[in-house]
């Protein structure tokens, strides 16, 4: 926890990813996370350019961020963040805790990530800063073995486990296949008509 903050109030969960498109289990580890009140509110970080997955196709981030506001609009505590659309791309994420710590010196924050990211975490840009000043929510994936939790600060939560990937999502809609369950339905039209092209 960072010097000198309120120890009282719950961090803001910063949920980083391409949300390509966002989908029923980035929602579900959302209200998770509020229901537990572990977190105050979660920010839905919409992320231009991952360092490690350069190469996959996103839809614009602009369209992206759209499809998120919809499908969490009404969600008390959800919020979309388009911190990183105005910094240098790659957008890594020490960077842009620097910029939201910078923005925001009276908030907490704390990053949820994928199980799956443990076994990488220390190959993050300057992680050990991360870990110093960030809470860490660890949610579980498909195939995942959660580890006993050790002393690198992070929680394992037990979250819904979602049984697809944005990518299954995505191969769906290209095969004309029924989505309406595995996405927000305030945001099916939209996802429909953004994917479908």
């Amino acid at each position: 926890m960072v010097q000198g903050k309120e120890e009282h109030r719950k961090p803001v969960g910063l949920f980083f990813g391409s949300f390509n498109p966002i989908h029923n289990g980035h929602v579900g580890i959302a209200r998770y996370l509020l229901e537990k009140e572990l977190c105050e509110e979660v920010w839905f970080v919409v992320s231009p350019c991952n360092p490690f997955k350069v190469d996959r196709f996103l839809l614009p981030e602009i369209d992206r961020l759209a499809i998120v506001n919809v499908a969490i609009r009404g969600i008390p505590g959800m919020k979309a963040c388009d911190v990183e659309f105005s910094m240098p791309k790659p957008s890594y994420t020490v960077d842009t805790l620097r910029v939201l710590f910078d923005r925001y010196p009276d908030r907490q924050f704390a990053l949820i990530i994928g199980g799956d990211n443990v076994p990488d975490f220390p190959k993050w840009k300057e992680y050990r800063w991360i870990e110093s000043h960030c809470s860490i929510f660890v949610y579980p994936r498909p195939g995942m073995i959660t580890p006993v939790e050790g002393s690198t600060g992070m929680t394992f939560i037990d979250a819904p486990l979602f049984p697809l990937s944005a990518t299954e999502i995505r191969e769906m809609i290209q095969k004309g296949d029924d989505i309406s369950g595995l996405v927000p339905s305030e945001a099916l039209t939209l996802i429909w008509e953004s994917y479908s092209k």
